[in-house]
């Protein structure tokens, strides 16, 4: 990744791609009430995204800002939470897992920055190793993770409303995107489709 000042640079380059839904997302199913224990009777939230930012995500530095993760197929959703493991040419299996919700949202992000394209992943200085490798903790690394630098500028930019970069969990093909809610200008929205109206949610 290149250093801060050049991927500031960088960025002013590299133009906004317009994105359309559907998205899938897997949320753990303790996540869809957030505020429970202190708002009883609160609405599920299926796009919340003080999660990342209160703990980290791949491109959202913890205590930082929202962001709300998501796929473009629901298989990449539940591989990123490792709610689904497959074994190639293996038989499928049952994992013990906490209960996992998955929703598959309706949308339009009006400016992604698109690190599926290897000509944006060259601008910034990346690699496909460096965007899809561990960021939590790489031994040798000291200070920022290259992943958070990028997400950090991306938001503080103001020209992005989110980033589409290619699955760690679910290679070659899947792809997510890290959606700043923040961000996002008419005519960009998300909206859990929920026809009973159980999780229904609407950004902005």
């Amino acid at each position: 990744m290149l250093a801060e000042g050049q991927l500031r640079a960088a960025l002013r380059k590299i133009a906004p791609v317009p994105m359309q839904g559907p998205f899938s997302r897997t949320v753990a199913l303790h996540y869809l009430f957030p505020k429970a224990a202190t708002v009883p009777h609160l609405k599920p939230q299926p796009l919340w995204g003080l999660g990342s930012k209160r703990f980290g995500g791949r491109y959202t530095p913890k205590n930082s800002f929202e962001t709300i993760y998501m796929a473009k197929d629901m298989v990449t959703a539940l591989k990123e939470v490792q709610a689904l493991i497959s074994i190639p040419s293996g038989p499928a299996f049952t994992i013990v897992t906490v209960p996992w919700v998955t929703v598959a949202i309706q949308g339009f992000l009006s400016s992604v920055l698109d690190l599926t394209q290897s000509a944006n992943v060259e601008a910034v200085g990346s690699s496909y190793q460096e965007l899809t490798g561990a960021w939590r903790w790489v031994p040798g690394q000291t200070g920022e993770p290259p992943t958070h630098l990028l997400g950090r500028l991306c938001h503080t930019s103001r020209r992005f409303d989110g980033i589409s970069y290619p699955s760690s969990k679910n290679p070659p093909s899947g792809v997510c995107v890290a959606v700043f809610p923040d961000r996002l200008r008419k005519p960009a929205y998300l909206e859990v489709y929920d026809p009973h109206g159980n999780v229904a949610q609407r950004l902005p």
